[in-house]
């Protein structure tokens, strides 16, 4: 028997929703709106007059069990007379309102009514469907006497209706339980280690804590976590979140779920994207009265979701644009729509944490129950400070003068407003003298003027849906609204900088974020029921927990299960790769670079702390004797797996690649076999003494941390774990790895080193292609 508890509104939002799709922010925006307008309209009731009055009913047959739950806006009487009144905030106009305007809402009231009416035993009472104007607050009351025996049709119509719906939902529900009960893992034995991993996985889960757990990479996290995972669904609300900071992670957990469908699996998952790499428009132009996909999006909602819903179980990014097509629907705004019924939600690190991206209806409301499993957690502290900063450059805002011109009214009043607000600021503090002004406080002035222009452009973007400069004046309002938003979150864990870029000849106006740990913390004890933090470097402990979760959480770690001889890791500490002993670190790499290429034909990646470094070594680098890659800026999706797929090509000499360490290239891929031969990491990932890293080595140091340790070494020593975890990815694989620094000597650096490593030190007066010679001698015969 099917079961289900639903609100009334979300009930009639199904059947009868209609309308145009507005933006995650509007709908929000709207929501507050609404309820202000709500709460001024219960307050002219009269003391009799009852408002948010509890209502409940069941609906039940053989085959199906519905629970109805609602809340009266406004129950009163007049003359004698019961009236239901539904209080609903529009913007617009009021002479266009009528009963068919929005269906969803009188048919809201009416099951309002006949529920009343059944508790209370009434056979007639008066609707009274009340629209208020925004911004106007002018008010329309659209009403209608009824009985109760014309309401019950309707409202008897309108759950057989959705019963055909529930059925086919709770169906899924059934064969998704009962298929996880009879799931076995999908491979004849566990790797070492990975059953006590996911062992872990299911008790943090079912005890909805919190875990950070460190497993090398190649045992099988992703299958891992997600079977262990998927066996903690109980209730069609929880909804099992894979989070990962890479498209290589979407795509092995898809691929998994792929597998544990082929297993048996009876599993609904979804993959979201971002909006511009789903849009089916050349341009992305949400506006319902530009995109004909956003336009009527409601209408044509529900057949979409059921058509999808009963046709296919796992929903990546092609497929769901296919349906979007077919249906005329926005397709990112679908996937989202999608994931209401989905069991399993892969995406972004953003979807959960980041505030202007973040799923309002998961991690801002407590109807379901998320539960996290988040992948490459290494990367999430860097990210989550990223997602509540933002920069604003003088240059954008000057570039406006002239992108907003001729435009009626004109935004150039609020533009030039800014400009001086930020002229001043730069004379007040001298920034073309000093380079920098930093402070523990916003400038409210300047707050104000970005404010101010945001609501200007807004207005224009509602006013200017035709107008040739509409794309100018969107690309202007997304670049202040971002720094006014971020604002919002301003704390002692801030800065507001503004800083001089002398080689572009421009100043940035700054919130930078130093630690995220507050609201990050917050949807993790809020919202998530249990949540999982995974990866190969999680150490140190107290580093990742007290900047992702307050300190909240506990550790667990799983023995590498591959033979520590498999890689054969030599740590060069000869020579100085600081940023001013660069030049005279290059012999010593290129003689490293060469004795790992001629001691055994394979592939090879050289990682760099930066390209000015990687560059500084490629230029002298012996170019026509190997097979030469260099992994360049800014390398799209596509790009990064044509470039991957050339890297594993044979070829007649040993290929290396020039990398970057942090990139895609050094973390989130299995160079499995023969793909990957060694690795060469020059430094030690030293992060860049920038104004950004200094703000965090002092805050750090502020709060009682190791300031230093915190902004630097961490960080950077994880890079390098990620790196050399490329190379050993099963338990048939073997390979070099060479870490190149004088500092690798120091106590602190081969204490953060993983327990199962087992480092051969290298000295200046000692020749690096011996040792390699000697592994592969010894692996000869593997």
């Amino acid at each position: 028997m099917a079961t289900q508890n639903i609100s009334v509104r979300a009930l009639v939002k199904f059947l009868y929703g209609t309308g145009d799709l507005e933006s995650q922010t509007k709908g929000k925006k709207n929501r507050l709106i609404g309820q202000e307008l709500h709460l001024e309209r219960q307050r002219s009731y009269t003391p009799d007059d009852l408002s948010e009055v509890h209502l409940e009913t069941t609906f039940e047959d053989s085959d199906f069990t519905l629970h109805l739950r609602g809340r009266l806006d406004g129950l009163l009487k007049r003359g004698g007379t019961h009236i239901i009144e539904e209080i609903k905030s529009t913007e617009t106009a009021l002479k266009l309102m009528d009963a068919s305007t929005f269906p969803a809402h009188m048919m809201q009231a009416r099951f309002y009514a006949y529920m009343y009416m059944l508790e209370h035993g009434e056979k007639n009472l008066a609707l009274w469907l009340t629209y208020i104007h925004h911004p106007s607050r002018e008010i329309k009351t659209l009403k209608k006497e009824v009985d109760f025996e014309s309401v019950k049709v309707d409202v008897l119509k309108a759950v057989e209706a959705y019963k055909a719906w529930l059925i086919i939902y709770e169906t899924h529900q059934f064969e998704k339980e009962k298929s996880l009960e009879g799931l076995t893992f999908p491979h004849d034995n566990y790797r070492e280690g990975q059953y006590h991993f996911m062992g872990a996985v299911y008790k943090t889960l079912m005890s909805e804590t919190i875990l950070y757990a460190t497993a090398p990479t190649g045992i099988g996290k992703t299958i891992g976590a997600l079977f262990s995972g998927l066996k903690t669904l109980k209730d069609e609300k929880e909804k099992l979140f894979f989070l990962t900071a890479k498209n290589a992670g979407k795509t092995i957990a898809v691929k998994t779920m792929e597998d544990l469908k082929a297993h048996g699996l009876k599993i609904k998952a979804i993959t979201l994207n971002s909006k511009e790499n789903m849009c089916l428009r050349d341009e992305v132009d949400c506006d319902p009265d530009i995109c004909p996909y956003a336009k009527g999006y409601y209408d044509r909602l529900r057949d979409a979701l059921q058509d999808i819903f009963v046709h296919d179980d796992v929903y990546d990014q092609d497929l769901i644009m296919k349906y979007g097509e077919y249906h005329k629907i926005c397709p990112h705004a679908f996937a989202l729509d999608i994931s209401n019924y989905a069991d399993v939600i892969i995406c972004d690190f953003n979807y959960v944490f980041d505030p202007r991206i973040k799923l309002i209806r998961y991690f801002e409301d407590t109807t379901y129950k998320p539960k996290l499993l988040v992948d490459e957690a290494h990367n999430l502290i860097d990210r989550t400070r990223s997602m509540h900063s933002a920069s604003l450059p003088y240059s954008k805002i000057k570039a406006m003068s002239h992108s907003l011109k001729g435009i009626k009214p004109s935004p150039l009043g609020k533009v030039k407003r800014l400009l001086s607000e930020m002229d001043r600021l730069i004379e007040t503090h001298s920034i073309r003298k000093t380079g920098l002004y930093i402070d523990t406080f916003l400038s409210e002035p300047l707050l104000d003027s970005i404010n101010s222009l945001v609501m200007t452009l807004a207005d224009l973007l509602e006013t200017h849906k035709k107008h040739k400069k509409r794309k100018a004046i969107r690309e202007a309002y997304f670049e202040v609204l971002e720094f006014s938003r971020i604002s919002e979150y301003f704390t002692s864990a801030f800065r507001f900088t503004i800083e001089e870029d002398s080689d572009l000849k421009d100043i940035t106006f700054n919130i930078v974020c130093l630690d995220a740990s507050t609201p990050v913390s917050e949807i993790v004890r809020t919202y998530a029921k249990g949540s999982v933090f995974f990866s190969a470097t999680l150490k140190p402990f107290d580093y990742f927990s007290n900047l992702i979760t307050k300190g909240l959480g506990k550790p667990f770690e799983v023995p590498s299960p591959f033979d520590p001889d498999a890689l054969g890791l030599m740590v060069d500490v000869s020579t100085s790769t600081r940023y001013h002993d660069r030049p005279q670190s290059v012999g010593r790499i290129l003689d490293t670079l060469y004795a790992m290429l001629e001691s055994k034909k394979g592939n090879y990646i050289a990682f760099f702390p930066s390209y000015k470094y990687l560059n500084m070594v490629l230029e002298v680098f012996d170019k026509d004797s190997y097979h030469v890659m260099v992994q360049k800026r800014g390398m799209t999706l596509r790009e990064r797996r044509d470039f991957l797929n050339r890297f594993k090509e044979a070829t007649p000499h040993s290929k290396i690649l020039f990398s970057v360490l942090g990139g895609s290239f050094s973390e989130g891929i299995d160079y499995v076999g023969d793909m990957l031969s060694g690795v060469l990491v020059v430094g030690v990932a030293f992060p860049a003494l920038s104004t950004k890293n200094k703000l965090l080595r002092d805050y750090y140091t502020s709060v009682g941390l190791n300031g230093f340790d915190y902004a630097y070494t961490y960080p950077g020593m994880n890079k390098v774990i990620q790196a050399v975890g490329r190379v050993i990815r099963t338990d048939e694989d073997r390979g070099i790895a060479i870490l190149l620094d004088s500092r690798y000597a120091m106590g602190k650096y081969s204490a953060l080193m993983p327990t199962h490593w087992r480092p051969l030190t290298i000295h200046e007066d000692q020749y690096i292609q011996t040792f390699i010679k000697d592994f592969w001698k010894k692996h000869s015969d593997d």
